[in-house]
């Protein structure tokens, strides 16, 4: 992921030299699978065996992969193929994302932040060796990063088969689990794909506190992604008139700040008292670091800036799935964890459109300051308005574990 993350986007502004605008269709095109199969990835996430499933989806990236190697080896990339091949991509990551975010719901509630804290830790450690990897395009070739990546989704479908086996036991305990109702939505095939759907999005509808983390997630996917996926390249590029080198670099230390923020998580006993009112903290602050970006500072303040971002970033990442975790039962995680997916990389497809289109008529530092605008509006309005702001935590509050 870390070098897809990288090359990806490097590929249409470097390589092809695409126009920014051209460039958030580009990750628009990444994106905009998980609106159409996020939902009915996490309705067939929560029927199937979540490790011989995701091993086989893991396995489904080696397609697209292929198809670009075959078009670069053979001196016919475009940007019509990169496009086909971003929704290829985007379309298994959005069966992966329910299925892998589910596996989370194995953990005790009240141990839940140190158990996403040190799956984003880890993700992100694997992220950064990835960017630090992508870096040396100029040196190892985009063809022997292509391949690295291939062999390593085929060893990580290994990986998972093996670390989640199917058993007898696990389709047992699956079954205690269910409920009355999921045992009679089973026998009525015909509409159960639209009334599981439907008990997934029933979870947010009929809880404040979870619609108000849908729509503070939604504004990130928006505002903070399409700053991220689109602006930082172009930082990089067009701000600081660096190569992939700088990108990468960029990429990896925003990624140390995830990593330093869950890394204190995953020390951290005692669950978070007010998890709803410091992710609002988090957001505001990433709105405030974003503003001091767009100033284009020099080296030795924009590294410690994107640091803190990543950080706030990482921290935010934590409390909203350990919000989401600690609130939904576990036969519906799959569904819960698909709709918290499709706000947070719903908002992102338009974000990445809206952020090129407004770089390349209004310029780089302009756009990074309204979002940053943005970013702080929506802090003080949850911070007014949400029950976010109250909520407390698992050990505080048993009545928010259901």
């Amino acid at each position: 992921m870390g070098l897809h993350s990288v090359l990806y986007p490097w590929l249409v502004v470097a390589v092809l030299e695409e126009s920014p605008s051209r460039l958030g269709l580009a990750q628009l095109a990444v994106l905009l699978p998980n609106l159409l199969f996020i939902l009915p990835g996490g309705v067939i996430s929560d029927r199937r065996h979540r490790g011989s499933w995701l091993a086989r989806l893991y396995l489904l990236y080696t397609i697209p992969i292929s198809l670009l190697l075959g078009a670069i080896v053979y001196g016919e990339l475009s940007y019509a193929l990169l496009i086909v091949f971003g929704m290829a991509y985007g379309t298994v990551s959005a069966f992966v994302q329910p299925a892998r975010e589910s596996l989370l719901g194995y953990a005790s509630q009240t141990m839940m932040h140190q158990a996403v804290a040190k799956v984003v830790m880890v993700q992100f450690i694997a992220q950064g060796v990835g960017f630090t990897l992508a870096g040396q395009l100029d040196s190892v070739g985009i063809v022997v990063l292509l391949l690295m990546q291939m062999l390593m989704f085929m060893v990580s479908s290994v990986l998972i088969r093996r670390s989640h086996p199917e058993l007898v036991e696990d389709n047992t305990e699956l079954f205690t689990r269910k409920t009355a109702a999921d045992l009679d939505q089973e026998k009525s095939a015909p509409r159960k794909n639209l009334r599981e759907l439907r008990a997934g999005f029933a979870l947010f509808t009929s809880d404040k506190t979870l619609r108000h983390l849908l729509l503070l997630v939604s504004a990130t996917g928006f505002l903070a992604f399409g700053v991220y996926l689109v602006g930082m390249p172009l930082l990089a590029r067009q701000g600081y008139q660096g190569g992939a080198g700088l990108y990468a670099l960029m990429q990896v230390t925003f990624t140390v700040g995830i990593v330093a923020a869950n890394f204190a998580v995953s020390r951290q006993k005692a669950t978070f008292s007010r998890p709803g009112r410091l992710m609002i903290i988090s957001f505001l602050g990433r709105g405030s670091l974003v503003w001091a970006i767009a100033l284009l500072p020099s080296y030795w303040i924009l590294f410690p800036v994107i640091f803190a971002w990543g950080a706030f970033s990482g921290l935010s990442m934590t409390l909203g799935r350990t919000i989401l975790h600690n609130q939904v039962p576990h036969s519906h995680r799959s569904r819960a964890a698909s709709v918290y997916q499709l706000c947070l990389f719903g908002g992102a497809p338009l974000g990445a459109w809206v952020c090129g289109y407004a770089v390349e008529h209004t310029g780089l530092a302009q756009t990074f300051a309204v979002i940053a605008l943005l970013t702080v509006l929506v802090s003080a309005l949850g911070a007014a308005f949400s029950p976010l702001w109250a909520l407390k935590g698992a050990s505080d509050d048993k009545s928010n574990n259901r």
